[in-house]
């Protein structure tokens, strides 16, 4: 069945980074307009080359947007861009954006509070996680994770559908951001079973190259993760992040939290999150996810053995 065509509208977004610019820049070759703020001037500027028009502030741009995305940090941030006299809800009568989509990796309980919020000002929220980061975006792959009202969700799914290559409805609000936070989970354990797996079989003597290329012709070598992950490590190649270290620490924690909040066990998470506090105390947050391998060598170092 062919898509259902978008109708063109002006898109809003708080925040541009990584992915508020990948999603921009389709949207605007899909003929949108599309308007957004950030607290970075890098940020403006860059939007405003592809040809997004930059405005002040979350009030500014919620009033000039029929439907407003979110894409911060976290999802504390995310609340704050809805408050005070510049924030998106304190909007002129009858200029209420028609729909909010958060895109922001959040905290379920800050999800259902951000949907309450805007729920007093008759606007809906829909916690629009995304599963993929911002290189996959930009091809239009990957996949929405989409909690809050149904109805709302039907409206804005084939403007999603347009950007991403699958949408997944979850449930009510929440619900989208906690799906989000068990991918992440799972996604930041398989990057600790990679390189523990790495370094095991390096240490035993075998080649860099020769023991991926045995591992990606096994049984395991089915893993997606494994293929993309594994050569980064294996070459130490942890420049122009896709995610990066501090990221997944952050995801792994919101695993933590969600678990421990319905009662979950989560011995692997409460193991794996030392590795990512290191590698970040090393130094190493800023490169991407994949340096977690260093927390491993670092650690070999540390006990006196020659890392390789």
């Amino acid at each position: 069945m062919a898509p259902k065509p978008v109708k063109k509208k002006t898109i809003g977004f708080i925040g541009l980074g990584l992915m508020g610019r990948a999603f921009s820049q389709n949207l605007l070759a899909d003929g949108h307009a599309v308007v957004g703020t950030d607290p970075a001037a890098d940020a403006r500027r860059k939007f405003q080359r592809l040809g997004g028009r930059p405005l002040g502030s979350p009030r500014e741009v919620a009033e000039a947007a029929d439907i407003l995305f979110i894409s911060v940090p976290n999802s504390k941030i995310s609340l704050q861009t809805s408050q005070g006299k510049d924030g998106y809800l304190a909007f002129s009568p009858g200029k209420a954006p028609g729909a909010v989509l958060d895109t922001t990796t959040s905290d379920p309980a800050d999800s259902r509070k951000h949907a309450a919020l805007c729920g007093r000002k008759g606007v809906s929220y829909l916690d629009a996680s995304v599963s993929g980061n911002s290189a996959f975006a930009a091809r239009r792959e990957g996949t929405f994770l989409v909690g809050g009202d149904k109805k709302a969700y039907l409206k804005v799914e084939p403007l999603l559908a347009s950007l991403l290559s699958d949408c997944v409805y979850c449930g009510a609000s929440g619900m989208g951001a906690s799906m989000k936070v068990a991918v992440n989970y799972l996604t930041s354990m398989g990057r600790c079973v990679i390189a523990e797996t790495l370094r095991l079989g390096l240490r035993s003597g075998f080649k860099r190259e020769f023991f991926l290329e045995a591992l990606l012709r096994s049984r395991a070598g089915g893993w997606r993760q494994l293929r993309d992950m594994g050569p980064r490590m294996i070459r130490q190649d942890f420049s122009n992040p896709a995610s990066t270290v501090d990221v997944l620490a952050k995801d792994i924690q919101l695993g933590l939290t969600l678990g421990a909040r319905v009662g979950a066990q989560t011995p692997i998470g409460r193991a794996g999150l030392p590795l990512y506090k290191e590698c970040q105390k090393a130094g190493h947050g800023g490169l991407d996810s994949t340096a977690l391998y260093l927390a491993y060598v670092d650690r070999e170092k540390k006990k006196g053995r020659r890392g390789k």
